[in-house]
């Protein structure tokens, strides 16, 4: 649960939601780079759940008790939790944010806790982005896939290296999109998604923990 309200109407800025397919519930973001970064959970297969301002963290900081709130909790599969603080590279030129999280990780590490700071040119790196904005937009696709999924699945056992574009020709891009997105089929999301040696392939074990963070 959520321990500060993010969406307001008196709030400054871009805010929104995101509908979260992973957890089933609108997702709270209060800034464009947020929504960006909750993307990259929402895809990454490695993160189980994650949660957007799950805590108040009260710290030291110059002998004074100071609050906090972490924009995410992330869980991983492996049942790990680390909090992120989401931030513009920019702004962390400021001396009194960088003593700010200064403190506030060193508050984190004495009680054995994992703090870290997520900023733009992790979360914006390209065609990865705009790849996963792309399966965001219809990963709540409501059709029947039962036939187009066996379909996919069988052409790709039988080819090694057929790439989205063919796929597409045979089934249609939007289903393979949305098989992308529900993670029943793969391929490099770092690459054009078009290139023609960006290939399909099924899900392996190693995909379990992957990470886009």
């Amino acid at each position: 649960m959520k321990v500060r309200k993010v969406v307001n109407r008196s709030g400054r800025g871009f805010r929104g939601y995101f509908p979260s397919r992973k957890l089933g519930r609108l997702v709270e973001w209060e800034s464009l780079l947020e929504r960006d970064a909750i993307i990259l959970f929402e895809f990454s297969n490695g993160i189980k759940s994650y949660q957007e301002q799950p805590e108040l963290i009260v710290y030291e900081q110059d002998g004074e008790m100071r609050r906090y709130f972490p924009d995410f909790s992330i869980i991983l599969t492996n049942d790990k939790n680390i909090h992120y603080e989401v931030k513009p590279l920019a702004k962390l030129i400021s001396l009194d944010l960088v003593n700010k999280y200064s403190a506030v990780k060193h508050h984190y590490e004495r009680l054995g806790r994992d703090f870290r700071i997520l900023v733009d040119q992790q979360i914006r790196i390209e065609p990865r982005l705009s790849n996963l904005k792309l399966l965001a937009r219809v990963q709540h696709f409501r059709g029947d896939l039962n036939d187009v999924r066996l379909k996919a699945i069988t052409l790709i056992k039988g080819n090694e290296h057929i790439s989205l574009q063919k796929l597409s020709e045979i089934i249609g891009r939007t289903y393979v999109l949305v098989l992308l997105a529900h993670g029943d089929i793969r391929c490099n999301m770092t690459i054009d998604l078009n290139a023609e040696d960006n290939f399909l392939r099924l899900p392996k074990e190693c995909d379990h923990a992957a990470l886009f963070i």
